[in-house]
C-alpha cells in the first residue's frame, strides 16, 4: 500500500521554505523508479518534470528529515521553467544547450553546468 501523498509544497514547508504557491500542491514528490535511477548519471539526486519530482532514496530521506532546502528550491525553479516554456520547449532548449556545450568540447559536468536552465536554478539559491 503506498504511503501518503507528498507534494512539493508540503516538502518545501517541511524543509523551512515558506510557500503559499498552490501550483506546487499539484507536483508530487516520489522516489525515482529503479529503471530511471539506473540511467541517471552519477551524482543525480532529483529530476523535475512538469507535475512530478523524482528523487533518489537518499534524497527522499533528506526531504522527509527537513534537510533538503537547497535541492527543493533548485527543483522548484525547474518546475517553473517547465511551466514557462512548455514540455516541448523545455526539453528542446535543455537538450540543445547541453549538446552545444558538449560540441564545444566541455565535459559532461561542465556542459550540464553551462545549461542556462541549470544556471538559473543554481543562481536562485545563492
Amino acid at each position: 500500500m503506498p504511503g501518503p501523498r507528498l507534494t512539493l509544497a508540503a516538502a518545501m514547508r517541511t524543509n523551512g521554505i515558506d510557500t503559499a504557491d498552490t501550483r506546487y500542491d499539484r507536483v508530487d514528490v516520489k522516489p525515482a523508479p529503479s529503471m530511471l535511477q539506473r540511467v541517471w548519471p552519477a551524482g543525480i539526486k532529483a529530476m523535475a518534470l512538469p507535475r512530478r519530482l523524482y528523487v533518489n532514496s537518499q534524497t527522499m530521506t533528506q526531504i522527509l528529515a527537513g534537510e533538503a532546502e537547497e535541492l527543493l528550491r533548485h527543483e522548484a525553479v525547474h518546475i517553473d521553467q517547465w511551466r514557462r516554456h512548455g514540455r516541448v520547449g523545455f526539453v528542446a532548449k535543455y537538450l540543445a544547450d547541453y549538446v552545444k556545450g558538449r560540441a564545444a568540447g566541455l565535459s559532461h559536468a561542465a556542459a550540464y553546468r553551462s545549461i542556462p536552465f541549470e544556471q538559473e536554478a543554481t543562481s536562485r539559491n545563492e
